[in-house]
């Protein structure tokens, strides 16, 4: 489903895109003293891009829209939950390096996640000697 998504999304997009450029073109090579023909032709050709354009760029971009905020989401629960799980093991002691091993993060990803988790749950953090950093949950 996901691959169909991004394929839509391109169709969608470069469709709409070449729709609107016909459009554009048109407008842009108007001639200025038309014949009743050459103006009626023109002013086909342009709404006809912007009817069949505009709704394929707004479809195409909703869905390259939608997929981000899913894949944000999945991100967010996968994040969730590799920090309780670490927290629950290890007894409120998590290292930043695990947390970015375990979630698959960089370091500043991993660091950043878990200020904002300190911040919300009012932990505490400890700098060893090998300069690794350890937040303290109190379960």
């Amino acid at each position: 489903m996901k691959f169909i998504k991004k394929v839509s999304a391109g169709v969608l997009l470069s469709f709409g895109f070449i729709f609107l450029m016909i459009s554009a073109v048109e407008i842009l090579t108007y001639n200025q003293k038309p014949t009743p023909q050459e103006q009626q032709k023109a002013a086909d050709t342009i709404i006809g891009g912007l009817v069949f354009g505009l709704p394929a760029i707004a479809y195409g971009g909703w869905l390259v829209w939608s997929m981000r905020k899913q894949h944000q989401k999945l991100l967010s629960d996968r994040l969730q939950s590799t920090f309780y799980r670490l927290v629950e093991e290890n007894s409120g002691t998590i290292s930043l390096l695990s947390f970015a091993k375990q979630a698959e993060i960089s370091g500043e990803e991993a660091r950043q996640y878990l200020d904002a988790k300190a911040k919300e749950f009012n932990a505490t953090f400890d700098i060893n000697s090998q300069g690794g950093v350890y937040y303290h949950f109190h379960v």
